[in-house]
């Protein structure tokens, strides 16, 4: 019977490796949630961005608060801003993405000081991965294309709401939009 000591050491295996999954069954990250500013923007539109500030957990992230000066936009030691990055700070929160439905999942805020159609260009690391937002300008747009082009679905008024099924994980540029 030692047919019957290989299947028991085989099912002994599966157990001990399906025990470190998460309950999706899936090998994932771990939770990010990222804040990045609006430095500036193109004539195209295009609002630039600092780099990403990230946290382990969303409540941190937002601790760190829209018109908290990121620390690498700070004043030098001498207390003076570089030339370059001496563009408006921001004050308030853009919008927030979520990779899952209803607010859940990894973040990225956009941190900005206008809802004047200005877009930011997902990037490698949020392209087509947006399932909902939080909207902190009235409109949200999502754009299937960088740039604000192809295909988009809206998402409108205060909260957050799923993305469009339509558009469910085909996100890769998102403009921001008082009405």
């Amino acid at each position: 019977m030692p047919s019957h000591r290989w299947i028991a050491a085989v099912a002994a295996v599966f157990v001990v490796v399906a025990a470190g999954l998460p309950a999706n069954g899936s090998l994932s990250a771990p939770e990010s949630h990222c804040i990045v500013y609006v430095v500036g923007q193109t004539a195209s539109g295009e609002l630039t961005t600092s780099p990403p500030d990230c946290y382990d957990t969303l409540a941190r992230a937002l601790s760190m608060g829209p018109g908290v000066e990121p620390p690498d936009l700070a004043p030098d030691e001498d207390h003076s801003i570089n030339p370059v990055l001496s563009i408006p700070m921001a004050s308030f929160t853009l919008g927030i993405h979520f990779d899952g439905l209803n607010g859940t999942g990894s973040s990225i805020s956009v941190v900005g000081s206008s809802c004047t159609g200005g877009y930011w260009n997902t990037g490698a690391a949020w392209a087509n991965r947006i399932s909902s937002s939080w909207n902190g300008c009235y409109r949200l747009r999502h754009h299937d294309g960088p740039n604000k082009t192809g295909a988009y679905a809206d998402t409108v008024g205060v909260g957050t709401h799923n993305v469009p099924s339509s558009m469910n994980n085909r996100t890769e540029s998102v403009s921001y939009w008082a009405s």
